[in-house]
């Protein structure tokens, strides 16, 4: 498979997540003293059951409570705290009704509450109105800090991929996040920032552009900020702290660090990410080795708690194998990895994928064929890359049906796999169209630092058999003088000493 640098990366970074249930924010009690009444007393007990999880006993005491007239009576901050909390309790219950008059209730009292808003930016998000949504949180957060915690990366991420039409609400959001200092299991959300600065750049925020770029040092991102000619003006390329592969040094320091501060959170897959992109393929072995020990015994299961996350990890090791010349052992350790599940999951789609691309790109069509067998057949996560598999693999075979079907899907869905479609032009040499896209791709804003990301002359291993003929058609395209032109008008293309995400390069 044509193994472009941010194929299969997105993957990961893009994965979202179903809405949770929010947690009771950890703040002081109201200040204000509690009227010693039976109506006060009995929110006060409805309070504490929703901190304690009884929902139900708690939207019954907060309906009592604020079906009575006496509750507009009550102690100003006391039935403040009661309706945010009644909101909260309702939105965990999947009360969307309920929710929305607690906390329009609360909003009339307190228009600025920043337990109110936060509750009803979660509410929006749950009913499909990401704009709002992410608008009531952003001002949440600007008056106060208290629901910072229960911000997720998945979250923000998928804001990010439902308002590209709306980027003014999107950096909004990701700005007050900078501003409040938010971070990711004590790490920088450096891919996040990046996409902060661009939206900056973009809108001719200098005097922010530069305070944020002050906080991005990850090695793909520095490589964006280099390439992408809306940074010159604060990147100095000849700068060590713009330098990919000392920054790759600092992050794979910096999760270290991480790790020991709190091995709760230690990641090692984000750990051995950044050391397949240093190279330090035996290093990543070695980090490895225990959990392959463990997931290899004979009682090991196959569905656990992080299952899918052990995939991850093993992943890179077959990555690490592979580049050591470890052939068999890599596809050894593939196979585990595309068994390998979250409890309660039968299948992991994902490294199946990845397995079968393997096979693809060792000239083994027919197997890649059959490792894509008893998957869902409703487009999932990554169908762009199943696709891509059965195009190429039916091609091979001789199965023009077939082929057409994958290729038509390909040109009909050209999100997050845009890049899929470019290699479809390639292998049917139809370069001029193949032009056309990559510098269509470049004139676009808000895509452009992918094309630029793949365009990176990175370290990097000999394609693998299949990809031979189409990795060189690639190469042409990026000599050809218009590509050139369109790529050097918005950013510059360098020799890098770090490997790219690509798998198999």
């Amino acid at each position: 498979m044509p193994s472009r640098p941010t194929r299969f990366a997105l993957c990961l970074l893009m994965a979202m997540a179903a809405t949770p249930g929010l947690a009771s924010p950890v703040a002081p009690p109201p200040t204000a003293t509690r009227a010693d009444s039976a109506l006060a007393l009995a929110l006060t007990d409805s309070i504490a059951l929703a901190e304690q999880g009884d929902s139900v006993g708690a939207l019954i005491g907060f309906e009592r409570v604020f079906d009575d007239p006496g509750a507009a009576t009550l102690d100003a901050p006391l039935r403040l705290d009661g309706l945010v909390s009644a909101g909260r309790t309702a939105f965990n219950a999947r009360q969307p009704r309920d929710a929305q008059r607690y906390l329009d209730a609360a909003l009339t009292q307190a228009p600025d509450d920043a337990g109110a808003l936060y509750v009803l930016g979660r509410l929006r998000l749950l009913q499909d109105q990401p704009a709002e949504g992410a608008s009531l949180i952003t001002r949440s957060l600007r008056a106060s800090d208290r629901f910072l915690g229960d911000i997720d990366a998945p979250l923000v991420y998928s804001l990010g991929k439902a308002l590209p039409d709306q980027p003014d609400v999107y950096a909004a959001l990701l700005q007050v996040l900078f501003d409040r200092q938010w971070q990711i299991d004590g790490l920088e959300p450096n891919a996040l920032w990046l996409q902060l600065a661009t939206l900056q750049a973009d809108a001719g925020q200098h005097e922010r552009l530069a305070a944020t770029v002050r906080r991005i040092d990850a090695p793909l991102e520095v490589v964006a900020l280099r390439s992408d000619k809306r940074f010159d003006a604060v990147v100095d390329r000849r700068d060590p702290r713009f330098d990919p592969s000392q920054s790759a040094r600092r992050h794979a320091d910096a999760l270290r660090v991480s790790a020991l501060l709190r091995p709760e959170a230690s990641d090692i897959a984000a750990l051995t990410d950044t050391l397949l992109l240093l190279g330090d393929h035996e290093q990543v072995l070695a980090t490895t080795a225990l959990l392959l020990t463990r997931l290899t015994e004979a009682d090991a299961p196959r569905s656990f708690p992080g299952g899918a996350y052990a995939a991850w990890v093993l992943l890179h090791r077959a990555v690490a194998q592979h580049r050591l010349g470890q052939e068999a052992q890599a596809e050894a350790t593939l196979v585990l990895a595309s068994t390998l599940t979250d409890e309660g999951h039968t299948v992991n789609p994902l490294h199946r994928l990845y397995l079968a691309s393997w096979y693809l790109g060792n000239r083994k069509p027919e197997r890649a064929l059959q490792t894509l067998e008893g998957l869902d057949e409703e487009p999932m996560f990554g169908e762009y890359v199943r696709q891509w598999i059965r195009f190429s693999a039916y091609r091979s075979v001789g199965d023009a049906a077939r082929t057409a079907q994958a290729r038509r899907w390909l040109q009909d869905n050209q999100g997050e796999g845009r890049a899929a479609y470019v290699d479809v032009l390639l292998v049917e040499q139809r370069t001029d169209e193949a032009a056309g896209w990559v510098i269509a791709e470049l004139q676009a804003p808000r895509r452009r630092q992918e094309m630029l990301q793949l365009m990176q002359n990175f370290r990097m291993l000999p394609p693998m058999p299949a990809d031979v003929d189409n990795d060189a058609r690639w190469q042409q395209l990026l000599k050809r003088p218009d590509v050139v032109a369109a790529m050097e008008a918005v950013g510059r293309r360098e020799t890098l000493s770090i490997h790219s995400r690509a798998a198999w390069r």
